[in-house]
């Protein structure tokens, strides 16, 4: 009896073992000058053609214990000082709070502080109807397959995961494909955006992450309704 006890203890043990992920990406956005210059007033456009002829990059920091995620802007790497570097500056403005996946709901929180006001965002995670192929690779390591996708604005998703690493999650919005996204890409007529997996810590331990509650909650929509009144 002891020994089926200890048997079934040091089962339990091993079923109760708590798992977490900490990745980190590094971003680059590819700019399109002639489509996107409009952005800038003409007196920073020099400054923007400046930045896209460096290389425009941003680190990100997924973590996740399967059922919550919180993606963020790696501010400690990140050091935006040059002129040339007004669009790095630009993009952390804009991911100066981060994003929040709760799985066991498929939403997404996202707050945004905008004048004198603050809102949180919460809606569905984004559905992407994924069409997995065939095509394989191996990203850091791991063995990925390709995923892709397009709206119907005509912009173009790809996502190289890993069965190998059981999470439905990935950088920014992107989620709900059979293993963790190593790699992400976002093709658009303005902009590209490529989303590559640097380092990933696998924690033996359950992560606490804290969904936002500042804010008034609302939709995208309502938000940009309210920001238009």
């Amino acid at each position: 009896m002891v020994a089926i006890t200890s048997f079934l203890g040091i089962n339990l043990s091993a079923q109760t073992q708590k798992e977490s992920i900490r990745a980190t990406y590094k971003a680059e956005f590819i700019f399109d000058y002639e489509q996107s210059k409009d952005m800038f007033s003409k007196n920073l456009q020099p400054a923007f053609k400046m930045a896209i002829d460096r290389g425009v990059f941003v680190d990100f920091i997924l973590e996740s214990n399967k059922n919550l995620s919180v993606f963020r802007a790696d501010t400690k790497v990140n050091n935006a000082q040059h002129e040339a570097d007004m669009v790095v500056q630009e993009i952390l403005k804009s991911e100066q709070n981060p994003l929040y996946k709760d799985f066991s709901k498929n939403e997404y929180y996202k707050q945004f502080d905008i004048n004198v006001k603050t809102y949180l965002v919460k809606e569905n995670i984004p559905n992407f109807n994924w069409k997995l192929t065939k095509e394989k690779a191996v990203i850091n390591g791991y063995n990925v397959v390709k995923a892709i996708d397009q709206d119907r604005d005509g912009n173009e998703f790809t996502a190289w995961y890993s069965p190998e690493i059981r999470y439905k999650d990935g950088p920014y919005y992107f989620s709900n494909l059979p293993g963790l996204i190593l790699q992400a890409e976002i093709i658009s007529p303005y902009f590209t955006v490529i989303f590559k997996i640097n380092q990933l810590e696998i924690l033996k331990e359950n992560l606490k992450i804290n969904l936002p509650t500042r804010g008034k909650v609302m939709t995208l929509r309502e938000m940009q309704n309210d920001m238009n009144v």
